[in-house]
């Protein structure tokens, strides 16, 4: 085990490192050690979690190793990520956890760490806690020595909180319409407080996927998979689909047609919107390396917005923005970032927005969405070796300028996934027929310079 934190806090296989009993434990205690700012007074974690069944391992696990070191512990339950910051501020904590692996299934799971600001803690603050971590001598300085723990209760308001936000960030000049809309809860963290948000709205809701097992999280459902959303927004002629994720920090929206709206067309949406009531500052927007080139080029040409792209992860998004306090950002994948509202994606924000400006323009989902036609994107994944040859690097970045040179009209990218054992690949460009060709050589390529079958 040589690093603990990836591309967004920590995340893998259940019962390998680091999300093994034993670690976790550390994690909350180096964390609760460097996070704690207030020395005056006992210092207050709050930690949600979403619904996969090992949440009942590692809630009680995090628990038990900030109540250890003296602080008071609240437990919200079930909620999607987005309340956390929300939360924090209200209840002024020091911190918050999501016990979440966001859109991956039941096997994993992991950490996302906030600050008492409800931000998500930046990699300076990451590597202090692995120091700890990775230091038998460092670990034992900051064990509380004392015999005053904390202690931990449950908040049984904070689904109320958060919907009370929601509603008040809807535009009180825009009358909702009654909409029918289809939900896919994902079995995740929006279960059940999606469809109570869009009942007290007056909508009109169906819902899908919406009683966890503790095992189906986003299984063949939410906003991974929108094939069965996509047939119930047709088959119940639907005004419009909403997919959310296992943590609900993601959105994907389906049209009335049942064709998939992603992340870069929600935030292109927005864009139009926010610029035409002049609520979009700098004129510029920020996304990832894996927005769409047709995306970039609408928001360049028709809008004269400006694109500035980070590298994948909504923290590193959200890190841009809040540097020069950009309006709007978000990811392909579907999170979506308010600067006004939240220091994270809310994939339920979002779709309350979504239906403000359907209410104002009135006119259907695919037409407000028709902005511009996406390049061809292929995305594929490869395994990896769990042993690397040490010139793998050198030698896929070799390979990748060398298919960039010989397919100048076209985008390549590859990197390491963050949360899986994975290479991932996006061959981009105007002709479907070239990118499906140039994509299946470079995969074949790169199998080969691991021997992967």
């Amino acid at each position: 085990m040589a690093k603990i934190f990836g591309t967004d806090g920590i995340r893998c296989l259940v019962n390998q490192e680091p999300m093994t009993a034993e670690t976790c434990l550390k994690i909350a205690k180096s964390a609760g050690y460097i996070l704690s700012n207030n020395k005056s007074s006992r210092n207050i974690v709050i930690i949600s979690k979403d619904t996969r069944l090992s949440g009942y391992l590692f809630e009680p696990l995090i628990t038990a190793g900030f109540i250890s070191m003296g602080m008071d512990v609240i437990l919200v339950g079930p909620l999607p990520t987005p309340s956390l910051p929300l939360l924090i501020k209200l209840l002024r904590a020091n911190m918050g956890v999501m016990i979440t692996a966001s859109h991956n299934t039941y096997e994993y799971n992991g950490l996302k760490f906030f600050d008492h600001r409800g931000k998500k803690i930046n990699k300076i603050l990451e590597t202090k806690i692995e120091n700890i971590i990775f230091s038998q001598t460092k670990y034992n300085k900051i064990l509380n020595i004392t015999h005053d723990s904390g202690k931990a209760f449950r908040l049984e308001d904070a689904q109320e909180r958060y919907l009370k936000y929601l509603i008040s960030a809807l535009n009180k000049n825009i009358k909702l319409k009654k909409f029918k809309i289809i939900l896919d809860c994902a079995h995740g963290a929006t279960y059940k407080i999606a469809p109570q948000l869009f009942s007290k709205l007056g909508t009109k809701v169906i819902t899908l996927n919406d009683k966890p097992s503790g095992i189906n999280i986003n299984k063949g459902c939410g906003a991974i998979d929108t094939s069965q959303l996509s047939k119930k927004v047709v088959e119940n002629k639907g005004d419009i689909g909403f997919a959310f994720d296992g943590d609900g920090d993601r959105l994907i929206v389906v049209d009335e047609k049942g064709n998939i709206i992603d992340g870069d067309k929600i935030i292109a949406l927005f864009a139009k919107y926010l610029l035409k009531s002049k609520k979009l500052n700098k004129k510029i927007i920020v996304t990832t390396v894996m927005s769409n080139l047709a995306f970039e080029q609408y928001l360049n040409n028709i809008l004269g917005i400006k694109l500035i792209r980070t590298m994948v992860g909504d923290v590193n998004v959200i890190s841009e923005m809040e540097k020069n306090l950009y309006t709007l950002g978000g990811e392909q994948s579907g999170h979506i970032i308010f600067g006004n509202y939240l220091n994270t994606g809310d994939g339920m924000l979002a779709a309350l927005k979504i239906l403000e400006i359907m209410s104002l323009e009135k006119i259907s989902t695919s037409k407000i969405f028709n902005l511009y036609k996406n390049f061809p994107q292929l995305k594929t994944n490869i395994p990896l070796p769990s042993k690397l040859s040490v010139t793998f690097d050198k030698n896929l970045e070799k390979l990748t300028l060398s298919y960039q040179k010989q397919n100048p009209e076209l985008r390549f990218l590859l990197r390491k996934s963050g949360t899986e054992p994975l290479l991932r690949i996006l061959v981009e460009g105007k002709n479907e027929i070239t990118v499906k060709k140039v994509s299946s050589q470079l995969n074949q390529q790169i199998k080969k310079i691991f021997n992967a079958k």
